[in-house]
């Protein structure tokens, strides 16, 4: 009979312990929370940067394919759903005769962020 009060006794946990557990089970909650959070950042930024390399693919081609229409304009916004974005293009000349070189940027967020994504092509000089 002794054995078996003693037995009651040790079981089962105390106090102290469930309370190190619940800390324990807290501290690694919250860290994965943080995680959890950052993880949704960054995906939303990738997201903006692939909408943009996309943007200026596109862009890149309007003015690859129509040169007199796009060399009037240096800089815009695209229509909707991508408002959000705007385009800038600056046109150097290049050490070869008649090729210029056309640097398109997609810019969206604020600009000192250095939220952008810029295409370089070449191409023949258009007559401005």
């Amino acid at each position: 009979m002794t054995q078996l009060k003693r037995r009651n006794q040790n079981e089962g946990f105390t106090l102290l312990e469930v309370m190190v557990a619940l800390t324990i089970v807290s501290i690694t909650l919250i860290a994965v929370l943080g995680l959890t959070q950052r993880n949704i950042l960054i995906n939303e930024k990738l997201q903006q940067m692939t909408r943009a390399t996309f943007l200026a693919k596109q862009k890149m081609a309007e003015i690859e394919n129509s040169i007199q229409q796009s060399l009037d304009q240096n800089q815009g916004t695209f229509e909707e759903p991508n408002q959000d974005f705007r385009w800038r293009a600056v046109y150097t000349p290049t050490q070869i005769s008649g090729i210029e070189q056309i640097d398109l940027s997609v810019l969206w967020g604020e600009e000192k962020k250095n939220e952008l994504v810029t295409l370089t092509s070449f191409m023949l000089e258009a007559k401005r």
